[in-house]
């Protein structure tokens, strides 16, 4: 609880821009408080007590990219980026967050902690997304539809796109994990918790006008897989 404090404590210290407005709503007995401005995000003001248990590499992957918290505090379960779409009640806004491989490797798992706020349908896109210049997403490599996704102000659930195959990344090259709204989802607005340690850094929204960058607490996600033979520390333990 402590954790989750201190969280809270920073958001609304460094978080809230100005002529921010805050507006509250009940989801299924949950207060939640919008803030809106240049980049809109939520607060939980009554997070579950109840924490769930999970392994977000049950498989012992290769972790090409992880910012999630220890067991039982993957992430910060009640600060949050809207994902929502433009029927939403919020503004429609899309998140992308940005990783480096430091090897060579194929993706077969993403994990990350969008959970459901309001609306209809209770999904959302999650896309592996080539770098479109250095500050914000470009191509997608690969995308997926993620349903039933854990409550807001939940912890520790987390949402689960596979490829068996293997999606290729390279050493040293950004890409970008990316959560948004599709045309089945305009009403539907989802919350893409912070990562746990409270990180900072740059990354990107799009508020159905383009993409643009923005640097502020980075939302919590990890990327699986596996070295390829490219990499010259394959196979090594």
């Amino acid at each position: 609880m402590a954790k989750r404090t201190l969280m809270l404590t920073i958001c609304l210290g460094v978080l809230v821009p100005a002529g921010v407005v805050l507006t509250a709503s009940d989801s299924e007995s949950q207060e939640v408080i919008s803030f809106r401005g240049k980049a809109h995000w939520a607060l939980a003001t009554m997070p579950s007590p109840v924490i769930h248990e999970a392994d977000p590499n049950p498989d012992k992957l290769e972790t090409i990219f992880s910012n999630l918290g220890p067991k039982g505090f993957l992430y910060t379960d009640n600060v949050s980026w809207d994902v929502a779409g433009p029927d939403s009640g919020v503004p429609e806004e899309w998140v992308p967050m940005p990783f480096t491989p430091t090897f060579d490797a194929e993706v077969t798992r993403i994990v990350v902690a969008v959970e459901h706020n309001t609306g209809s349908p209770n999904s959302f896109v999650l896309s592996l997304n080539a770098d479109g210049g250095g500050l914000v997403p470009g191509k997608v490599i690969h995308r997926w539809i993620v349903k039933h996704a854990p409550k807001f102000g939940t912890c520790c659930t987390l949402d689960v796109a596979k490829d068996e195959r293997g999606l290729k990344v390279g050493k040293g090259t950004q890409y970008w994990v990316v959560a948004q709204t599709n045309e089945d989802e305009k009403g539907t607005r989802m919350e893409w918790d912070l990562a746990a340690q409270g990180i900072e850094g740059n990354f990107a929204f799009n508020d159905g006008t383009g993409w643009f960058e923005y640097t502020a607490f980075t939302s919590a996600f990890a990327v699986y897989g596996k070295k390829t033979e490219s990499d010259p520390d394959y196979g090594e333990d």
